[in-house]
């Protein structure tokens, strides 16, 4: 969000306001924030679109609550069960299907984080050619 001078136009960021609540701008004007933050010592208002903004946040952590849930469930599934490859991967799909009905614009994050890790996790702990390998290694020293 931006502040204008009144005199020249020329706009400046809204952070820059926070502590000192007023800018000399290049014209000389004496740029303040009044009206966009409360006095010293007030607490903001809140009014009716804070009440709608931090609804949205909360459903938002909701769903983003839900998908990870989801996620966590496959990566459990992929470290410490004997699931089979094409189970795991139904699960992944419905974990997908759940990330494109509550974030259908954010795909390309699914993407980035949770089928990487997915990829990384399988590869990691359960390569067809080391499982059976590394579990009787581990056994033997044991």
């Amino acid at each position: 969000m931006a502040i204008t001078c009144p005199r020249c136009k020329r706009q400046y960021d809204i952070t820059l306001f926070e502590f000192g609540r007023r800018v000399v701008c290049v014209c000389g004007e004496v740029v303040t924030a009044e009206g966009y933050f409360p006095p010293r010592g007030e607490k903001r208002k809140v009014g009716a679109n804070a009440k709608n903004i931090e609804h949205a946040r909360l459903i938002a952590r909701q769903k983003m609550k839900r998908l990870r849930r989801a996620a966590d469930r496959v990566c459990s599934l992929i470290l410490i069960s004997d699931y089979p490859e094409i189970d795991i991967e139904i699960e992944k799909a419905r974990v997908r299907e759940l990330a494109e009905e509550l974030f259908p614009d954010r795909m390309d994050l699914y993407e980035m984080i949770y089928e990487s890790r997915f990829r990384r996790l399988w590869e990691q702990f359960r390569s067809a050619s080391d499982q059976s390998d590394s579990y009787d290694i581990w056994r033997e020293r044991m």
